[in-house]
């Protein structure tokens, strides 16, 4: 795996893809609310994938799509974990890594390594975009309560500073979100580290989005026989889980998806791993004609 200085490097100097964003038909009219992409995967750690989503991300909002990306990096903090020693495990229930302060403190450093530098590739694509790099500290965007004591710190998001976020949206720019939160109360400096699949539901509630990408390492959401489910209800999502077709780490993204989407708009499971997967997933959800070559098939639409 690249780190994210190499990764940089590698999508300052490969060629832009001009030709398919030349032959992508008009936009329709844009919601005045963001979209929420989530970012992570094969999407994140395949420097070809990672090139493909910078110039996507600074084309659409070159564009006049309003767009907020919040980001994952676990790979990245379980290697600077590796490399200072620090112990890591991941509680057996709910999946997540127990986070006492010292790795919390390392997921903020790895994290923060992640976010400037996707801020910075965004910004120095062909398309002209201009992204800010933050994390859920800056301007108290993310007020987190202690998710439960035998985890450590990790944090569950209760409240968003939605008023900056749509501020800096309504200035042009692109915020990129890493999920680092901080503490609910005031005048309390604990650092709290967060799934960013929450993070980006409870940011696409606030803000209003009228829709959530979460981009992922699967075609979408399988049924029992492991064939693509393109739609799904809440009420089927809760049927799934019950009879065991969603299953382990499904769960939380499924589940989050489900909160996105509870404001009345639209959230995608969508395949990280084909390319331009976020212009298509977003032409799709603004529902606009597209027919350019390359793949674009699968992801499961909740809401």
């Amino acid at each position: 795996m690249l780190s994210p200085h190499h990764l940089l490097l590698l999508l300052l100097l490969a060629p832009p893809t001009a030709s398919f964003y030349a032959s992508l038909p008009p936009l329709p009219p844009l919601p005045s609310s963001p979209l929420v992409v989530k970012y992570g995967g094969n999407a994140m750690t395949s420097p070809e994938l990672a090139k493909l989503f910078c110039e996507d991300a600074a084309f659409l909002r070159s564009a006049g799509v309003p767009l907020v990306v919040v980001h994952g990096g676990g790979p990245m903090i379980t290697r600077l974990l590796g490399e200072l020693a620090i112990p890591s495990s991941f509680d057996p229930e709910t999946g997540v890594r127990v986070s006492d302060e010292p790795t919390v403190r390392a997921a903020s450093y790895a994290l923060g390594a992640v976010n400037k530098n996707l801020a910075s590739a965004i910004s120095a694509a062909p398309s002209p975009c201009a992204a800010v790099g933050l994390d859920g500290r800056d301007a108290r965007l993310l007020r987190c309560r202690r998710q439960d004591e035998r985890l450590g710190n990790v944090g569950v998001v209760e409240v968003v500073n939605a008023g900056f976020l749509k501020g800096l949206v309504d200035a042009k720019l692109l915020p990129v979100i890493s999920p680092i939160g901080a503490a609910l109360e005031d005048g309390d400096d604990t650092i709290f580290n967060v799934n960013a699949d929450a993070a980006a539901g409870a940011v696409a509630v606030a803000v209003g989005s009228p829709g959530t990408i979460f981009l992922t390492d699967i075609s979408g959401v399988l049924d029992a026989s492991k064939k693509l489910l393109p739609t799904l209800t809440p009420a089927q999502v809760d049927a799934l889980i019950e009879d065991g077709t969603i299953a382990g780490g499904m769960i939380p993204k499924v589940r989050m998806a489900v909160e996105a989407a509870a404001g009345g708009g639209k959230a995608v499971i969508a395949d990280g791993r084909k390319e331009h997967a976020l212009v298509r997933e977003v032409y799709k959800l603004l529902g606009a004609e597209m027919d350019v070559g390359g793949g674009g098939e699968g992801g499961t639409t909740i809401g």
